[in-house]
């Protein structure tokens, strides 16, 4: 399609907080590349957080997850859709039915989707499809539709982006003043969650974070924050019993942005395969990151200067909920079967085989490149 017959572009991002962050590079790739649009985006409000103020948005378009649920809902959303004329509507990575019936039903004219398996029987919704060929980058999946719109996107300088205020770097400055912490301090966050209903095979074992917190509590000039939402303080209040050095505890006090900027002033972050991970990479931190079944290719934080920590056993990696069977690779050791995950070994060894000392091992290295780099 020409540039001249473009208008209005809808992206549809109903997944998580870190999905969000994934699709910038394709938000960046349509404004820099392609004259005369105005980009929409519909995700969950949750979401919105890391997407406002992103200069390449014109129009946020949010629903509450709930909302799903709710027949007069969609039917009031749908009916919004149509009414704002979408010339093209693109369903991000990780997209599903659902999010392919809202882009059919916005009216869209050219629909873009992924050959995935799972649309196998509903190719009819989309006008085109990005060919799924090898396990890459959820960021690398969704700077494919710019081939499907005449765009050869340059992949090697595309980077995940979050807009921070001033405002939201200095309520963080005033939060850690309040708190003792001095310019001079290396701060580590600790983030200990993950995603809602995931915990059984995202979250590595809690006892080994309070192992790990404690040993980053006793190196001099460093401050441990443990970060987090709401959800996540009556995991976080046991851990904080069992911490020799009583951490600062930043959970369920932020909000997103300023979640981000303390994220920004840390040195790193250490978390499970979680949103803040994602977060981390969009302002530039490093983290060090603890995978279990996740695809480290497709979820990892993107970027450089990351740590991800994965134990290769026969049966891992093996959680494919959208990739499933449209790659062999992926359909042989997939373990997501009728919408649950069940371990094949009944263990969970990947997380559980990942030591505290392999955690340590790699924030002393983190730690030692920036008092080498006098950061």
């Amino acid at each position: 399609m020409t540039n001249e017959s473009m208008s209005r572009i809808l992206i549809i991002s109903l997944q998580g907080i870190g999905d969000a962050i994934l699709i910038t590079p394709l938000i960046s790739s349509l404004r820099k590349n392609i004259k005369n649009i105005e980009i929409s985006v519909l995700t969950f409000r949750q979401n919105s957080g890391v997407l406002a103020g992103n200069k390449d948005i014109d129009e946020l378009i949010c629903i509450d997850r709930k909302d799903t649920n709710n027949p007069f809902r969609i039917v009031s959303l749908i009916n919004e859709l149509r009414r704002k004329k979408f010339k093209i509507s693109i369903c991000a990575y990780p997209g599903g039915l659902r999010t392919a019936f809202l882009s059919y039903l916005s009216g869209a004219r050219e629909r873009l989707g992924q050959d995935l398996s799972i649309f196998k029987k509903y190719r009819q919704l989309f006008t085109k499809l990005a060919p799924i060929s090898e396990i890459k980058h959820a960021v690398l999946m969704n700077m494919d539709f710019m081939k499907l719109l005449g765009v050869n996107p340059d992949t090697d300088s595309v980077a995940v982006s979050l807009n921070l205020s001033a405002e939201d770097e200095t309520y963080i400055e005033k939060f850690l003043e309040s708190r003792g912490i001095e310019k001079s301090d290396k701060i580590i966050a600790i983030h200990s969650g993950c995603g809602e209903g995931t915990s059984r095979y995202r979250r590595w074992p809690i006892e080994r974070f309070i192992e790990v917190t404690n040993y980053l509590s006793e190196k001099i000039g460093v401050k441990v924050i443990l970060i987090g939402g709401q959800d996540d303080l009556p995991v976080l209040n046991k851990m904080i019993g069992k911490i020799t050095r009583k951490p600062i505890v930043a959970a369920g006090n932020l909000s997103i942005l300023q979640t981000a900027a303390l994220l920004k002033r840390s040195i790193f972050l250490i978390c499970n395969n979680s949103a803040p991970m994602h977060i981390a990479a969009a302002v530039g931190t490093p983290t060090i990151s603890i995978f279990g079944p996740t695809d480290p290719r497709i979820h990892r934080p993107w970027g450089a200067g990351h740590i991800v920590l994965q134990k290769h056993h026969e049966c891992c990696p093996c959680y494919y909920p959208f990739i499933g069977d449209t790659l062999e690779e992926a359909g042989k050791r997939n373990s997501w079967l009728k919408k649950r995950f069940k371990c094949k070994s009944n263990d969970y060894r990947c997380l559980t085989s990942i030591t505290v000392e392999d955690v340590t091992r790699a924030a002393d290295r983190l730690l030692n490149d920036r008092i080498l780099a006098n950061e």
